[in-house]
């Protein structure tokens, strides 16, 4: 695979799906036209899904149901698996996510397909994508727990996830939820989702606006006079800090939190969360809350290495993107080659990909934000499967111009477009890539100069000072330790005391040198003897 710097720490925040689910006709009529009994099969499908995914550091929040009384709102019969995954996608894009907003939309049909290879379908990464966020899978019976793990197997294909191979294992076994059993995700499944949130799970990163929730103890969510929330008995045995009544056990003060510690407040300054590049901010805790304060991180357009700025909370450059395909090396290519490739409209070199084999070519004014361009390229990388390489030459510059093409195809197969131009790259003087398109600058609204922070700091995302150790915040005028009005208070650095160790070790080094001393001059002393002597 095309080299990534650890996905960004794609795993240390965590991320959020909001799903809608819809049962057919069938449905149900099969439970007898309750449409209570669908309510509760549905809030008990989503709490099952969300143990598993849960483990992987996504939560599953359940937007809304769609039960489809009348008759079926797309057309299920005499159609094969596949048609039916197709009319679904169209059907959530036109309608289903115009009535409930959300991230992924599942379809449970209630009568098995014969023709089928499979109980589910989906486009393998097709989570955050419009046309491809959604999923269909068969429930024909009462078994609420099967139906659930097949639905997390699909969703697992749609955040990035493939099936599992004889080498992947979960908790020491082979039966795990991208397999055939529910034991939870492989260690594939792992490195394919965090790959996944990486490059194309933008949308996981939105935290859900809760709606109505059955407050109860035992839910794992604190609510009204609940001090904590451990869950069932059996888990709070494990949790030294929350008792099964949803109180804290005697002296606790927090039990769950970036800030809390043994069942205490993190002290004042306390880093919970570190910066994840050179375009984040660490944030800090308050000495009084268990919460890391929200994630901070320098204001888009903020300058970053290679000449390039700050977007999105990362610094894009194309020779940055040049070295994570191939390698060390690679630099990127001068401007020539993006006009001899990108405004060809192929799957080499494009704007836009329309369809099949449809391809949309650059203008003159955008073809530095069509596909990537390098040059100095020694080896060919592995990269992701169907990935192809391309070289064009340029006769007149004697240019080798590199980069990798993409087709419609691959999106379902969940590969990654690892060669198109990262948004926030620039295109020019005060101009940066935005969907392929170059515009000036100005779009990005930078207003917050350096002097409002006195050049003691930058700005990060809400236009606040984030100042640097030995000012405090708002705007950096007053000595202090660094930090901002939302990342939270830094305390002061302390000097790194020697350890027992070190200590130990330059005593005895000492020693070694004073007994060294003492026989170098003890031997001249006798050699000077033995000369004088001679002479004599």
């Amino acid at each position: 695979m095309a080299r990534r710097s650890d996905f960004y720490n794609s795993y240390k925040h965590p991320k959020y799906i909001e799903v809608a689910l819809v049962f057919d006709h069938s449905r149900y009529l099969f439970l007898e036209s309750n449409v209570t009994r669908v309510i509760y099969d549905a809030i008990l499908l989503i709490a099952v899904m969300d143990t598993f995914f849960r483990e992987i550091g996504m939560r599953l929040y359940l937007q809304g149901i769609e039960i489809w009384t009348n008759e079926d709102k797309i057309n299920i019969n005499n159609m094969k698996s596949g048609e039916i995954l197709h009319a679904f996608l169209r059907y959530r894009k036109i309608h289903l996510s115009v009535q409930i907003p959300e991230d992924w939309g599942h379809l449970y049909i209630s009568k098995p397909y014969v023709h089928a290879n499979a109980l589910g379908w989906v486009f393998i990464g097709g989570a955050c994508k419009e046309n491809y966020s959604g999923s269909v899978s068969t429930l024909t019976n009462i078994n609420i727990l099967a139906a659930s793990r097949m639905s997390a197997h699909e969703l697992g294909h749609g955040v990035g996830m493939k099936h599992d191979t004889e080498f992947c294992q979960c908790r020491g076994r082979r039966t795990c939820i991208m397999g055939t059993g529910s034991s939870g995700f492989s260690n594939c499944s792992y490195l394919q989702y965090f790959y996944h949130v990486h490059t194309s799970g933008h949308c996981l990163n939105n935290i859900p606006r809760v709606g109505y929730v059955l407050e109860r103890c035992g839910n794992k969510i604190v609510e009204g006079n609940e001090d904590c929330d451990c869950g069932s008995r059996e888990e709070c045995k494990k949790d030294k800090c929350c008792q099964p009544d949803c109180k804290f056990t005697e002296g606790a003060n927090c039990s769950t939190g970036l800030c809390c510690h043994n069942c205490h407040f993190r002290p004042l300054g306390y880093m919970c969360r570190e910066e994840d590049n050179e375009c984040d901010l660490a944030e800090y805790c308050n000495g009084i809350s268990n919460f890391c304060p929200n994630d901070s991180y320098k204001l888009d357009g903020t300058p970053c290495k290679h000449n390039s700025l700050c977007f999105r909370k990362k610094c894009h450059s194309r020779y940055m993107q040049c070295q994570n395909i191939f390698g060390p090396h690679a630099k990127e290519a001068p401007d020539q080659c993006y006009h001899a490739v990108n405004l060809m409209g192929d799957q080499y070199g494009n704007c836009e990909i329309l369809g099949v084999r449809a391809y949309k070519a650059c203008t003159k004014a955008n073809a530095m934000c069509g596909r990537l361009q390098c040059i100095n390229v020694n080896t060919i990388p592995d990269l992701p499967e169907h990935t192809i390489v391309i070289s064009t030459h340029l006769r007149e510059e004697n240019l080798m111009c590199w980069g990798v093409g993409y087709h419609k195809a691959m999106i379902p197969m969940g590969i990654p477009d690892i060669g198109v131009i990262n948004d926030g790259t620039r295109c020019g003087y005060n101009r940066l890539c935005i969907n392929r398109t170059c515009v000036n600058d100005s779009v990005l609204d930078f207003n917050c100069f350096p002097q409002k922070c006195n050049h003691r700091g930058v700005c990060n995302n809400k236009k606040n000072c984030h100042c640097m150790y030995g000012w405090a915040p708002p705007f950096c005028e007053e000595v202090g330790y660094g930090g901002s009005i939302d990342s939270g208070p830094a305390r002061k650095q302390e000097e790194e005391a020697p350890s027992p160790i070190q200590v130990v070790s330059i005593m005895l080094l000492r020693l070694i040198f004073l007994v060294i001393s003492v026989i170098v001059v003890f031997f001249k002393r006798l050699i000077r003897q033995y000369m004088q002597s001679k002479q004599k």
